[in-house]
């Protein structure tokens, strides 16, 4: 099995933000963020997304509202 990695820098708040997303002692950053982080798309997929993920109707609803947040405030910086 062939996998190609890649290097990322992140900043120290950064880091635990995504560190505190492991779950399992074993557990990867790549995995983290496949498990977390969505596929750019649609608003079908990130609810798709979401609803995969949630285990309840309140924590499906708090997923959503973040993403949609986050890729609001991305939409009008051009640098994040």
């Amino acid at each position: 099995m062939n996998i190609r990695m890649k290097t990322i820098t992140l900043d120290d708040d950064a880091y635990e933000r995504l560190k505190s997303w492991k779950r399992l002692r074993g557990d990867s950053f790549s995995a983290v963020v496949k498990r977390v982080v969505p596929r750019a798309g649609t608003l079908a997929a990130m609810a798709s997304f979401a609803a995969e993920r949630a285990s309840s109707v309140e924590g499906r609803d708090e997923l959503l509202e973040s993403t949609v947040e986050s890729r609001s405030a991305a939409k009008h910086d051009p640098w994040i």
